[in-house]
């Protein structure tokens, strides 16, 4: 019987514990609920909090609902969202140059910023491209500062072999006048190319249709108005140019080589450039690269050798054509071009003329630290080399070498003083004086050094020795040779 009573004790006193347990966790379960709902209730307010300030931000800046804008360097600053539907790329450059020319008297050594651009490119609906480009370097005798647009243009690119371009560009006329000027092999342009009044503006307006059709085959068709760079048509005429080349390599997978063939055709009226005549023609040697029609009888303007009194009437016809190659294996190249500009036409005084200019160069370059030229070949001309390893005083980088010499020959010979025979009105070589006289030969070796530290920066070294014909007299100074010696440091992005 006591044993019985002992069990029913122990029951009862575990049923209790039980009893007692479950009262514990429901107390338990009851707070834990509790403090759920104030925790969502905080939430909710902070949410409706959020909402409000993202209702305020809407109603401050417009309801839009765009991507996230990504951006990026490459050869410029790049903005987009990712999408390829648009974007935004910001494009300068800056080009600070030293000259130290002999004779002294010709030109001043003068410290000068041959070029300091800024522009933007924005492509939109992914087919059309909208470029705009200020230049912002002096005027070409110093005076002052001046802004004037290089490029503006709309273009329509969906399709490679035919893209259209509307506005001011670069007409496209033989290769080394149409790459880039942060490229080019020198310094300066050779005398076969540099004389833009004889061959072509740098930047005209007008269309241009181009592409890259097939594989290692490029054109460009420009008609343009033939009156340079920020004029409207002076005449009711324009210029057609039309080049046409192609990469053999490319057709037969040489990697790294470049086996480059074309040719320039360009046929146009000439427009006014002189008050009293209808064109007058000069041209420049190496060592300053500044275009200007003022006769070189200060100091400072470009070192002008060759230079024509007005050709008159209105019927004067230019007709200009090219041949280019260019062959590079590795980090070898070679590159030539000939061209031949005629000028024919009848003066007021009904007398016919037909005179032709020819020039022509041949260089060859080395990238002595061993990068290829193929990787910088693109749409039918070289480009932006890129050093195996970029300058770097932490990482050890170096940069890329390149050594150059090139060749140029300038004859006008069709072109002689009225006292030599030339008819008045048919672009008589202008009659010397005893401060200035002009030749209608030259020829010039330009040897270049050029350090590629990065991609965007280079450091370049020329020098130029040019020998005329006959004397040329610049400030009662007269010689038949120069000696320049250029330097430059860039940067371009």
């Amino acid at each position: 019987m006591k044993k019985k009573w002992m069990w029913m004790a122990l029951l009862l006193a575990l049923s209790g514990h039980a009893i007692a347990d479950e009262v514990d966790a429901a107390a338990r379960i009851e707070a834990l609920e509790k403090q759920l709902k104030a925790l969502s209730e905080e939430l909710m307010a902070v949410q409706q909090q959020m909402a409000q300030t993202k209702d305020a931000k809407m109603d401050e800046k417009g309801k839009s609902k765009g991507n996230a804008v990504y951006a990026a360097f490459k050869d410029g600053l790049v903005l987009d969202d990712g999408t390829g539907n648009w974007s935004l790329q910001l494009n300068g450059r800056i080009q600070a140059d030293y000259r130290a020319i002999d004779p002294t008297v010709w030109k001043n050594d003068t410290f000068s910023i041959r070029r300091a651009r800024l522009g933007a490119q924005f492509t939109f609906l992914k087919d059309f491209l909208l470029r705009v480009e200020g230049e912002y370097s002096n005027t070409n005798d110093g005076s002052k500062g001046t802004v004037g647009m290089t490029y503006g243009y709309v273009e329509y690119k969906h399709f490679p072999g035919a893209r259209i371009r509307i506005g001011q560009f670069k007409p496209v006329f033989g290769l080394e006048r149409a790459q880039s000027t942060n490229f080019t092999d020198f310094q300066e342009l050779s005398m076969a190319t540099a004389t833009g009044a004889i061959f072509n503006s740098t930047y005209d307006r007008g269309v241009m249709l181009f592409g890259s059709p097939f594989k290692g085959t490029y054109y460009n068709l420009s008609y343009v108005n033939g009156s340079g760079q920020n004029n409207d048509d002076t005449k009711d005429n324009k210029d057609v140019i039309g080049r046409a080349v192609i990469n053999v390599a490319d057709w037969a997978e040489w990697n790294k080589a470049v086996v480059h063939m074309g040719g320039t055709v360009s046929r146009g009226t000439s427009q006014p450039t002189t008050a009293t005549g209808t064109l007058t023609l000069s041209g420049y040697t190496e060592s300053n690269g500044i275009t200007t029609n003022t006769l070189a009888t200060s100091s400072t303007v470009a070192t002008k050798f060759f230079s024509t009194a007005a050709f008159t009437g209105d019927d004067l016809d230019k007709d200009r054509w090219g041949l280019e190659t260019a062959l590079a294996y590795g980090p070898v190249k070679l590159q030539s071009e000939y061209i031949r500009a005629n000028y024919s036409g009848r003066t007021t005084a009904n007398r016919t003329f037909d005179k032709d200019i020819n020039a022509w160069y041949a260089d060859v370059n080395w990238l002595v630290t061993g990068e290829s030229y193929a990787d910088s070949y693109k749409d039918g001309m070289f480009g932006r080399i890129t050093p195996k390893t970029s300058f770097s005083i932490d990482k050890g980088g170096y940069g890329a070498i390149e050594l150059g010499l090139r060749y140029s020959l300038f004859d006008a010979s069709d072109f002689v003083t009225s006292a030599n025979g030339c008819v008045a009105g048919t672009g008589c070589l202008t009659t010397p004086t005893a401060a200035a006289s002009f030749t209608n030969q030259a020829d010039a070796w330009t040897a270049g050094a050029k350090w590629i530290m990065t991609p965007n920066a280079r450091i370049v070294l020329n020098y130029i020795h040019t020998e005329f014909d006959t004397p040329i007299i610049i400030n009662s100074k007269s010689s038949n040779t120069e000696n320049a010696v250029t330097f430059r440091a860039q940067y371009d992005f």
